[in-house]
């Protein structure tokens, strides 16, 4: 990203507030619907505006959804690069306008790229599949409530756990129709299950958390799932490497798919007994996520 050509706009997003900040201006909006509507006035004004903001745990959505609409580049930061590029500046102070300076400082200084907008489609399994997570915490809860309770309340229990196996099940019937009635989706989603191991969770997953993964590569791709493994050596000392990052959804699903590619080829079963001895288990784990996202290349787009 070219920052001569754009006009940089820093965004820190709070429940109720929005701290606007450019290299002339701050302001302060509501973070509804009066609010993106002030802000998308107030962008208008400006030569090719380029918006940064941080993920804040859902509260980005609505701003994010207003600024595709009207066609608005926009970029989306892990609010972890940007805190360790204050703390490197020794800002430790923390406010919404200090945030907002030094967003827009990290924007002016970092090869930023907008976001690619996602389709109706995608928010809409987003949504799905957010809710469906909802309630499989509450389902095991309500299971773990029962191992654990008294009998008196037993009846009670089991009501609520067929209520939310009820409410998943019907999730579910809405992902499956809206794959299949969208025939990139429906190609996608076939390729994807066709790997051993992958099953229709771990397949929406990755088609909602993870839609760029028909233009990226397989390295990139594992390294934006969280799930490469980075080298932690300093001289002689070589100390184990870890994942870090990514869209926790993805990494789970990931994992969970891995374990039962586990039961369901006998060459990745030997490999995973053989590591488990030698205490190497990374090896196979990193192994097994290379393998699965080269079949996530190779979706269509």
């Amino acid at each position: 990203m070219n920052e001569k050509k754009h006009t940089l706009i820093a965004i820190d997003i709070a429940k109720e507030t929005l701290q606007v900040q450019s290299e002339s201006h701050s302001y302060g909006l509501s973070n509804n619907n009066a609010g993106h509507k002030q802000l998308l006035k107030e962008l208008s004004k400006l030569d090719r505006p380029f918006v940064v903001c941080e993920a804040t745990g859902g509260y980005e959505r609505a701003l994010l959804a207003t600024l595709h609409e009207a066609e608005v580049a926009v970029c989306l930061i892990n609010p972890a690069r940007v805190r360790a590029f204050a703390t490197s500046d020794g800002i430790r102070a923390k406010t919404d306008k200090i945030d907002a300076k030094v967003l827009l400082r990290f924007a002016q200084q970092k090869n930023l790229k907008a976001m690619v907008a996602p389709t109706k489609q995608q928010q809409q399994m987003t949504a799905l599949l957010d809710r469906r997570h909802h309630l499989s915490e509450q389902l095991g809860r309500e299971k773990n409530r029962l191992q654990n309770s008294s009998k008196i309340i037993h009846r009670s229990i089991q009501r609520m756990i067929r209520f939310v196996e009820k409410q998943i099940e019907g999730i579910d019937q809405q992902l499956r129709k809206l794959i299949n009635e969208h025939d990139l989706l429906r190609a996608q989603a076939q390729l994807l299950t066709s790997v051993k191991g992958v099953g229709e969770v771990t397949t929406w997953t990755l088609l909602a958390y993870l839609s760029e993964m028909t233009h990226l590569n397989r390295n990139r791709m594992v390294a934006l799932a969280g799930l490469a493994p980075y080298n932690r050596d300093s001289g002689k000392s070589h100390a184990k490497r870890s994942i870090k990052g990514g869209p926790c959804q993805s990494q789970k699903m990931s994992l969970y798919g891995r374990s039962h590619r586990r039961s369901a080829q006998p060459r990745d079963q030997a490999l995973c007994t053989k590591v488990s001895r030698s205490g190497d288990a990374l090896q196979m784990c990193s192994r097994c996520r290379h393998e699965k996202t080269s079949y996530s290349s190779a979706v269509p787009s």
